[in-house]
């Protein structure tokens, strides 16, 4: 495709993304871009984690009425580490015997991938849609009910505490956790290159990567300056509205897909820098 033809040519774009960052950045070198890879954070399995298998046990034992999926993803890895320590059994019989609420398709996808069905799905894929969508179904009384929620590698605190206050026992489980993956070192970079007026866009496709640039920038003591440089113009290009929160807490305006995936955020980044 000549040069002329190329949406993004001339374009510079920070990408924040770990995990299908391969997939992200063909697609914007494709259209022209020079990408700026700088993965902050990754996911962790937590595999033969005690701790996964004491709170699973706990769960199991508390008979929870409800369970809430945040992410299949998580609950795969549940499952899988389910299955490697033994307890895959109980986790169904969990599962089977609660009402199980998602926070979104991939949910919905990996609890249909166990032979069992949801009880509803949240109207905007995000926790506190899920939490709302609870707290709906019981007119917002959870007196004497015990839930189940599955942690997507950051703690919700907010979210949790709407369900206590709403008089609920919430135990929690955490089949992954965030790392960093800045092995090569090049969140400084980027976080310099933004500052200085040098990028167009940083894609995020998870809302810890928003804490994990902002921190490395505080470090630089360039925080001020990156904020000013999205306020200038910019982008800040997220997957969904759930990346987009930290962001928007920030004072900065992100671009949010209507369909909450990579592909749709690319395609709306694209007809923005074009």
């Amino acid at each position: 495709m000549a040069a002329e033809h190329l949406p993004l040519a001339g374009r510079v774009v920070g990408v924040t993304a770990h995990r299908r960052s391969e997939d992200q950045i063909a697609a914007l070198e494709r259209r022209g871009a020079r990408v700026i890879h700088a993965p902050a954070l990754k996911v962790e399995p937590v595999g033969e984690d005690a701790g996964l298998a004491a709170s699973s046990r706990a769960l199991f034992e508390a008979r929870p009425d409800t369970v809430l999926i945040t992410t299949g993803y998580g609950l795969r890895r549940w499952h899988e580490a389910a299955e490697a320590q033994g307890f895959d059994a109980d986790l169904l019989v969990c599962l089977r015997e609660a009402a199980v609420y998602v926070r979104g398709p991939k949910g919905r996808g990996a609890v249909r991938g166990l032979g069992l069905e949801d009880a509803g799905m949240s109207a905007d894929e995000t926790t506190r849609g899920l939490v709302d969508l609870v707290l709906a179904e019981h007119g917002g009384d959870l007196t004497g009910r015990t839930l189940g929620l599955q942690l997507h590698g950051i703690a919700d605190v907010a979210q949790r505490r709407r369900l206590t206050d709403a008089g609920a026992r919430v135990l929690t489980v955490t089949p992954y956790r965030w790392a960093s993956a800045d092995d090569a070192g090049q969140v400084p970079v980027l976080v310099r290159e933004a500052a200085a007026g040098r990028v167009d866009a940083i894609t995020f496709t998870a809302a810890p990567a928003v804490d994990a640039l902002f921190s490395t920038a505080e470090e630089l003591g360039l925080h001020e300056e990156l904020l000013a440089a999205f306020r200038r113009g910019m982008l800040a290009a997220t997957v969904g509205p759930v990346t987009a929160a930290p962001l928007l807490e920030l004072g900065i305006e992100p671009l949010v897909p209507d369909r909450f995936r990579m592909g749709a955020m690319l395609k709306q980044l694209t007809e923005a820098l074009s």
